[in-house]
């Protein structure tokens, strides 16, 4: 009977592991410490010209190859990309020292770029495959959803550099600006000029969008906060594969999945092997699902109803 009561409250104690782990896997301090290496700040500019474009960059190969915004290789006085571009690493600490800061400096070759998707693909020049340990990977645009915590890395102006900013996922716009295939997520994750190209971040530390647009302004002048827009990694990542560049797409569902079925086979109930998966973690009613609170009272409900049965009393 004993063992009867476990099986019947498992199901729930799983539920409520999952939503504390899911709680407690947003950690933006521990994200950034594992991420921001292969975060880059860029520059552009023309030989004996002072002014340059600033932007922000994530590494995706360990052989160099640096994804950002095309805006930021282009002169837009001259309507072409820069002659000269230069990539930057972080330091092993940052210090406040803009000169110190800076001090990894590579130049920077242009491989391909699509202004209408504002997405460009540099590779590091001269530089040791050995110091690129830190790259980041993409996660599927398509499993992230409204509401989802989010962080962005990026040098924004007058601001410092390697910034960290938090927020969520507020919506989300297909073919925006009515660009066929230009899908963004909208976040009130703070964005500045100097965060354009930087990785859009989720809690397992991958890129879902590339930060690339910043409302400031309405139409009559009115002052707009907090609406700022990520090209979908889907995006970017079809865009590189059209250019020749192959990447995976992580799967959070998948991963959610191998999380949950790794735990389901380590459970034991004495006298009896369990294989059914708890009931409140089908595909039909997922874990995640908005209605998650009238779940656990349906399964609470469900739970005393059979310990009434069994006459555990």
């Amino acid at each position: 009977m004993f063992s009867k009561v476990i099986w019947i409250l498992q199901p729930l104690l799983i539920l409520f592991i999952s939503i504390f782990a899911a709680a407690a896997d947003f950690n933006p301090k521990k994200i950034f410490s594992e991420t921001s290496k292969a975060v880059v700040l860029i520059t552009g500019f023309e030989p004996g010209q002072q002014e340059m474009s600033k932007g922000t960059g994530s590494i995706i190969r360990k052989d160099g190859f640096v994804l950002t915004n095309a805006h930021v290789i282009i002169n837009k006085k001259e309507n072409r990309p820069f002659n000269n571009l230069r990539v930057f690493l972080k330091p092993e600490r940052i210090s406040g020292n803009f000169k110190k800061d800076i001090s990894l400096e590579y130049k920077a070759e242009l491989i391909q770029f699509s202004e209408k998707l504002d997405l460009a693909l540099l590779k590091i020049k001269f530089l040791s495959v050995n110091k690129l340990l830190h790259t980041l990977k993409f996660s599927d645009s398509n499993r992230v959803s409204i509401g989802d915590p989010v962080l962005a890395i990026g040098h924004p102006e007058q601001g410092g550099l390697w910034a960290l900013t938090t927020g969520t996922i507020s919506s989300q716009i297909n073919n925006y600006g009515e660009i066929s295939g230009k899908h963004v997520f909208q976040t009130e994750t703070s964005f500045n000029r100097g965060n354009s190209g930087g990785p859009l971040i989720d809690s397992h530390g991958q890129i879902v969008g590339v930060n690339s647009i910043i409302s400031r302004k309405a139409t009559d002048g009115l002052a707009i906060t907090g609406v700022n827009f990520s090209i979908k990694s889907r995006v970017a990542v079809n865009w590189l594969s059209s250019i020749g560049l192959k990447f995976k797409l992580a799967s959070l569902k998948s991963d959610q999945n191998s999380q949950l079925s790794a735990v389901n086979n380590a459970r034991i109930v004495p006298g009896k092997v369990v294989s059914k998966e708890p009931r409140i973690l089908t595909k039909i009613r997922p874990y995640k699902d908005n209605g998650l609170l009238r779940q656990v009272e349906d399964e609470m409900k469900n739970m005393m109803d059979e310990i009434k049965k069994s006459n555990f009393n």
